[in-house]
């Protein structure tokens, strides 16, 4: 070894270190150590840098072991040392290991790391087979002191993370008891590999394997640092060694227990050591305990395993210490807020104890469930409990999956209070993730503030949390059907007959949906639709099988007494009546979860339609309504949300709605006519669209059901073949005059000869643009509502492609298919002209902005909502400029829609005009040159449609 060689070494990685030299020389400096790793001593340089007793600074010790990194890492088989020299360079590292380094409280962490990288590395290439005491060199570090001890737990933790180690790491981490049972013949076979074994024994047939050896050093350290804890005088050098060497075993066994045979786990009694160290106070411990028992609870496991596993933690005291670590944290009967580490601890352990509740005992193939499952439900009770969203959704997974299983949930329901006990807590969480200005739970909003960082981030997390909640509703209410419903009504009996207070008001008098009142109005109407929901369904079951443990008479008195009190609290609530916009609609989705029980049970059903159809003609006094009227938010979400519910029972129930067809049909007519002035233009198709429903989906013989359909569409379809619009699609120049562009065209062109120029300023025209105006309007209106009837119809039939009498409603549409079609495809090859460059050399450049794929275009594609804009400045060139290209915007999009739709009517479609392949050619492919890729796109999944019956 060259002592100038080391001294360069030292100087150059001073050099390096030096912030006031310059980066060349630094350069310089790094280069030669870079050279020196080549060099073929770099391993013997490395030692004599890194080893204590040559007084190096820390630099360049570690520049030391990473001499020795290289050397192990791309020269150990390439050639460059033979076997004594590899063996002499082992024994450098062992050297290190042995005395080399400072002790446990003093040396560097990123020292001690590297060194047991560099005894791994070398195990990786040389153990078992070329290193056979290898198992027993670990031993005796392990035992020699705190520093070797802590040193040999990194050596196992690098060695584990590594899985061509395992199989050889599991020989000796096991005992050999444990390898003898699992492996009687002392081989493995390999799953997937053919002939493929491997040799499972270990070099010692009474060795008791690390996980046993860890477990018991772990329990001593423990002790000695509870006894040192309880001294007067307590050596604080001796708690930190016991805190550091407790945490060193334990993220060793994080490293081990995802694989490690789970007998060994039994064997060693982990679990419950990892249970007593829950209850150490000490937050390293705890985390890194709990971090163990995470991993044991989220394996996957056989059912044996499963079987060996869940024993020792529901038979013995296991459960009693997890419901003591708990109650450490957050005490009975107090809500202490706690600080972030005690909280993300205490997350940890729920997600732990969620896990083990989840994957374990409510697995589907389970054999017997746990006889401390009661004492299992307690703890996740309280859990679930804690004052934190998070930990709500957390605790969820497991309550979902216990639900679900049929096992647990029998337990669950016999569990006396218990799931009216689960109704209070999950209503009490869904308020928590409604967003009050005016928190009932303070400490809510303290671990809130800890979970999220954005109010984004927070509100997308409690919709899903809501959601998961409302299924939750829905499921329990099945456990104790009566008693649930009975204690959900005396609820609603009470929340029904408030009102807000000014409190709950804003300046204007509008209830502020933020406001507790409106929380607690909307948890509760939750609650209502949820459990209304879940008990329609239970009471549509037919078969013995679908209602557990009841015999058909007790079914049938179930039934009974569900259906009296549905019909009890139906009439309670349609005698209510509210004021406010927003309680109005919440209420109405109350009312219209009843779908089920007013299939089974119609008596009701004529007053909640009532109710419906006036909600959905709500209107405020001496508004007046045209049919381009837009209402206000609260008022368009209360109509919408109305004849939304109306279609929806169309759809649902159109047999039980075709007894009274005649009289809902001529309420709707009488309401769609243009005189009375009660709806708009969108809201008449939409009313259309429920009598649609009730005629297309019923069971009526088609022969009743066609002039039906032809009485709701016909005259609005036939549209499609009148004069006026056949006419406005016959030439481009026809197209132009009929939407407006000519007359604007003419506009602009006469100002620039008058020199009065203004893009802003009225025009006088105004009679002629609301005539344009009124045309454009006609057809984009058409293109909606047919777009609308054949999602409603084409929807449904796709999927109950096999029903027969769906296969017999899509002939309804067959004799209006031809004008249609015919209509479409020339009106999109009209709009594929408009976008021709050659159609805009004679208009001016003032309106060419028109056909830019805009903003708007963008978010009609997305499905946003447009800006509207202001009454004034339609009548500007700037608002007309603005009017047509949205008109443009929405009726090429829905018109590609409604082509796309078509074929979904059946085969005849496809022959229903001649030459159709010619014509669709046509009318997507000519004066396309000029559509953006967003339009091809939707074009390429129309064509899709054809691509069976398209020639190229």
């Amino acid at each position: 070894m060259d002592n100038e060689v080391l001294t360069q070494i030292v100087h150059a990685l001073e050099t390096i270190h030096n912030h006031v030299i310059t980066n060349e020389i630094r350069i310089k400096a790094q280069e030669y150590c870079n050279s020196i790793k080549e060099h073929p001593l770099s391993p013997i340089y490395g030692r004599y840098l890194a080893h204590l007793e040559n007084n190096q600074s820390d630099a360049v010790r570690h520049f030391g072991l990473q001499l020795i990194e290289h050397a192990i890492e791309f020269k150990w088989n390439d050639g460059t040392y033979n076997d004594d020299e590899k063996q002499q360079i082992k024994q450098a590292v062992i050297q290190l290991i042995e005395g080399g380094l400072h002790d446990i409280l003093r040396e560097q962490s990123f020292i001690k790391s590297k060194v047991a990288k560099l005894f791994a590395d070398i195990a990786k290439k040389e153990w078992p087979i070329r290193w056979d005491d290898m198992d027993q060199l670990l031993q005796g570090f392990y035992n020699k002191s705190p520093t070797t001890q802590e040193i040999t737990l990194l050596i196992l933790s690098y060695l584990a993370e590594e899985t061509e180690t395992r199989d050889s790491l599991q020989c000796v981490i096991v005992s050999s008891n444990v390898l003898r049972i699992q492996y009687p013949n002392g081989v493995k076979s390999e799953g997937g590999r053919k002939g493929k074994v491997t040799i499972m024994f270990g070099d010692d047939p009474n060795n008791e394997g690390w996980l046993i050896r860890w477990i018991r050093s772990l329990e001593q350290i423990v002790g000695e640092w509870q006894r040192q804890k309880q001294l007067q005088d307590p050596n604080p050098q001796t708690i930190i060694i016991q805190e550091k060497l407790s945490t060193a075993i334990l993220n060793t066994l994080a490293t081990t227990l995802d694989w490690i045979l789970t007998r060994s786990i039994v064997e060693s009694n982990v679990v419950l050591m990892l249970c007593n160290c829950l209850l150490i106070d000490c937050y390293e411990i705890r985390m890194k305990a709990i971090e163990c028992l995470a991993i044991i609870f989220s394996r996957s496991l056989g059912a044996e395993d499963r079987t060996i596993v869940l024993e020792p933690i529901f038979d013995g005291t296991c459960l009693d210490l997890l419901h003591n670590a708990y109650n450490k944290i957050q005490p009975p009967g107090q809500e202490l807020l706690i600080d972030d580490d005690e909280y993300l601890y205490l997350k940890m352990f729920a997600e732990a104890i969620a896990g083990l509740g989840e994957k374990h005992i409510c697995h589907k193939n389970i054999s017997a469930i746990p006889t401390q499952f009661p004492k299992y439900l307690e703890l996740i009770y309280l859990i679930s409990n804690f004052p934190s969203n998070m930990f709500a959704s957390i605790s969820l997974t497991f309550w979902q999956a216990a639900i679900k299983n049929n096992c647990t949930s029998k337990i669950i329901s016999e569990q006396k209070g218990l799931p009216i006990m689960l109704m209070e807590l999950f209503t009490k969480r869904f308020s928590n993730a409604l967003h009050s200005s005016e928190p009932v739970d303070s400490s809510a909003l303290h671990y809130n503030d800890l979970d999220f960082d954005s109010m984004n981030d927070r509100r997308m997390f409690d919709q899903s949390l809501r959601y998961k909640i409302v299924e939750l509703f829905k499921s329990v209410a099945l456990m104790q059907p009566i008693e649930i419903f009975s204690w959900m009504v005396n609820r609603i009996q009470v929340t029904c007959n408030v009102r807000p207070s000014n409190e709950d008001l804003d300046v204007d008098g509008v209830l502020r949906l933020d406001s507790r009142f409106y929380v607690t109005f909307e948890t509760e109407m939750t609650l209502v639709e949820s459990i209304v929901i879940g008990l329609g369904i239970l009471i549509k079951q037919q078969s013995d099988e679908e209602v557990e443990n009841v015999n058909n008479n007790d079914r049938l008195l179930l039934r009974g007494q569900i259906m009296n009190g549905m019909n009890n609290l139906l009439q309670m609530l349609l005698r209510i009546e509210y004021e406010d916009l927003s309680m109005i609609h919440r209420y109405l989705a109350a009312l219209a979860a009843f779908e089920e029980i007013l299939q089974i049970d119609s008596n009701l059903l004529f007053q909640v339609l009532q109710k419906m159809f006036k909600f959905a003609l709500f209107c405020p006094p001496g508004y007046s309504i045209s049919s381009s009227s837009s209402f206000p938010p609260p008022i368009m979400k209360l109509r919408v949300g109305a004849v939304t519910a109306l279609i929806r029972f169309g759809v649902v129930m159109p047999d039980v709605l075709m007894g009274m067809y005649s009289d809902i049909s001529n309420h709707i007519n009488e309401i769609i006519r243009s005189d009375k002035r009660l709806v708009t233009g969108r809201e008449k198709g939409h009313f259309k669209e429920f009598l649609l429903s009730i005629i297309y989906f019923s069971k009526v013989p088609f022969e009743q059901k066609q002039p039906l359909f032809d009485s709701i569409i016909g005259s609005d379809i036939g549209e499609y073949n009148s004069p006026s619009l056949v006419g406005c699609i016959e030439s481009i120049q026809r197209f132009m005059d009929n939407i407006g562009l000519n007359f604007l065209a003419t506009v602009v062109n006469g100002m620039k000869h008058n020199g009065v120029m203004n893009l802003k300023s009225p025009v006088f025209e105004r009679e002629d643009i609301k005539v344009f105006k009124s045309k454009r309007n006609k057809i984009a209106w058409l293109l909606i509502v047919t777009l609308t009837w054949l999602r409603r119809t084409t929807d449904f039939s796709s999927k109950k492609k096999n029903d027969t009498a769906m296969k017999e409603s899509l002939k309804l549409w067959q004799q209006y298919i031809p004008f249609m079609l015919t209509f479409i495809l020339g009106f999109i090859r009209m709009l594929h002209q408009v976008w021709n460059v050659e159609t805009w050399r004679e208009i001016p450049v003032e309106l060419h902005s028109i056909i830019l794929f805009s903003k708007e275009e963008k978010a009609k594609v997305i499905g946003m909502q447009q800006k509207i804009t202001t009454v004034d400045s339609q009548y500007s060139i700037n608002g007309m400029i603005d009017n047509i290209k949205k008109w443009l915007v929405s009726v090429r999009i829905d018109s590609y829609y409604i082509l796309g739709r078509l074929p979904f009517l059946g085969p005849d479609f496809y022959t229903v005009l001649p030459n159709m392949t010619e014509l669709i050619t046509q009318s997507l492919f000519e004066n396309a040159d000029n559509i953006n890729n967003i339009h091809w796109k939707m074009l390429l999944n129309i064509l899709d449609s054809f691509k069976e019956r398209i020639l190229f």
